[in-house]
């Protein structure tokens, strides 16, 4: 397997080994956790002025540290950890690549500071090691200057769909995105925009405007008339024309792929998620007030009931 970067490990002035990183993955969490597959390869000292008869049957003690963004002296991401994976590894007089697993958690704040600062590159890290080897009963410590290593993109944007990144940013879990109901399509919709936002942010704020039509379809065969006018008579006629603008320029901006005088619009990640979250705060909205119809009724006998429309399935 490619190595995505490597570094030396020595024991006192002497290299005696190499470790690397090979794939970064997600590992089951509460929260967002890196897990780096590793792999490294030790052999014995051979025989030095130091150690004349050689230095063999070493092992790795202890191995963590920090795993920082961008540089050797930049942002710690977070601490490193083992969990195993090493219990078994000790120098031999041949070749040999003993694998392992190296996790780091990285909080969903800082996640986030992460893909701003990213701008849509593959990410770099630099791995700061700390360990000690034991041999002979004595603990000698491990010296391991620090390396960088790069992630690709698509490897990148693999994380992060399985680490329940994107959806991430929905706080609170309302009835109206659980149930389905009236406004599935438009939630459907909803569903297919959130997952493209990373890999393909054009196409996530291209389904916004299909987004914004399933809504107004609705709303118009439930005879409620069109989303302005019905907003306005559940607010007021300054909001309902105001909610009705945002409406018009979300289709607006969400079309400019489709009608830019020939040329398709490329827009960045931040552009579609910011996208995508006024669609999702206006389905909510749209939701709540309009009165869902109840169940069992005909269509000449549509009773309003409270609540709100039925819609179906964001929330994680």
């Amino acid at each position: 397997m490619s190595r995505l970067g490597q570094g030396d490990l020595h024991f006192r002035n002497y290299r005696v080994g190499t470790v690397w990183v090979s794939r970064v993955a997600a590992d089951v969490a509460f929260q967002p956790r890196l897990a780096l597959s590793a792999g490294c390869q030790v052999q014995d000292l051979s025989a030095t002025e130091e150690f004349p008869e050689g230095v063999a049957g070493f092992t790795i003690a202890a191995l963590g540290g920090q795993l920082r963004w961008r540089s050797q002296t930049g942002p710690v991401v977070g601490d490193l950890s083992i969990p195993k994976g090493l219990q078994y590894l000790r120098s031999t007089n041949h070749p040999h690549e003993h694998a392992f697993t190296i996790c780091c958690d990285v909080p969903h704040r800082v996640l986030s500071r992460l893909e701003a600062e990213r701008g849509g590159v593959s990410p770099v890290f630099w791995m700061d090691l700390a360990g000690s080897w034991a041999l002979d009963g004595s603990i000698q410590p491990i010296y391991q200057d620090p390396w960088r290593f790069e992630v690709p993109t698509d490897m990148w944007l693999t994380f992060l769909a399985a680490s329940g990144y994107e959806d991430f940013d929905v706080v609170e879990i309302r009835r109206v995105l659980r149930e389905g109901g009236d406004l599935l399509r438009a939630v459907e919709y909803l569903h297919a925009a959130r997952k493209l936002v990373s890999s393909d942010p054009s196409k996530a704020v291209g389904i916004c405007r299909l987004l914004v039509e399933a809504v107004e379809r609705t709303l118009e065969d439930h005879g409620y008339g069109k989303i302005a006018d019905h907003l306005t008579s559940c607010t007021d006629e300054r909001r309902g024309k105001q909610y009705g603008r945002i409406l018009s320029c979300v289709k607006q901006v969400a079309a400019l792929n489709h009608h830019d005088f020939g040329q398709s619009s490329i827009f960045s990640r931040p552009e579609a998620l910011a996208l995508v979250r006024v669609c999702e705060a206006l389905l909510l909205m749209v939701g709540d007030l309009t009165p869902a119809t109840r169940a069992g009724a005909g269509e000449g006998d549509r009773a309003k009931v409270p609540g709100p429309l039925a819609a179906g399935g964001v929330g994680r």
